[in-house]
């Protein structure tokens, strides 16, 4: 159990008594009910992770139809920002 000795069980077991005393028991249901909590929510999300990816890996890629797409040409004229020339001298 979690590598530990019956020596070292016997060591935490006094600890936890001498710390908790009467109210041992209250601390342990309470600390059995959280661990079945995490657990239960740890698994919950395992499987909705799993659901995700199942369904991930079942759609298609969004694309749109062919009848929607345009070509290049049908899409019209690009606009383009204006050229700008640097200004020349003149003489005068």
């Amino acid at each position: 159990m979690f590598g530990l000795g019956p020596l070292e069980i016997v060591v935490i077991a006094a600890i936890a008594v001498m710390i908790y005393g009467k109210r041992l028991p209250e601390v342990g249901r309470t600390a059995g009910k959280t661990m079945g909590q995490l657990r239960r929510q740890w698994q919950e999300m395992s499987r909705e992770f799993e659901l995700a990816a199942s369904l991930d890996s079942q759609q298609p890629s969004p694309r749109r139809p062919a009848s929607t797409r345009r070509s290049i040409d049908e899409a019209g004229p690009t606009v383009a920002s204006p050229k700008i020339e640097p200004p020349t001298e003149t003489d005068g």
